[in-house]
């Protein structure tokens, strides 16, 4: 089984490593690498659609466009 072993006989690194990402003081969302920019493109992408969202309705509510139709038949 030697050409296994590599995969097999693998040194438990997880202690070490959790105690590491514990002692982090940053929120848990914040801890993993390139979290902070994920969070900002995530962000922005939804702030884009929910605006768009809200303006959607307020133009269905209001009946924006409706108007200039008519007058042009």
């Amino acid at each position: 089984m030697a050409l296994l072993d590599p995969i097999i006989n693998r040194p438990n690194r997880v202690l070490e490593l959790q105690k590491k990402y514990q002692a982090d003081p940053r929120p848990v969302f914040l801890r993993p690498a390139g979290a902070k920019q994920t969070l900002v493109v995530y962000g922005a992408i939804f702030a884009t659609g929910m605006l768009s969202t809200v303006y959607g309705i307020g133009c269905l509510v209001t009946g924006y466009g409706k108007a200039a139709q008519k007058q042009e038949d």
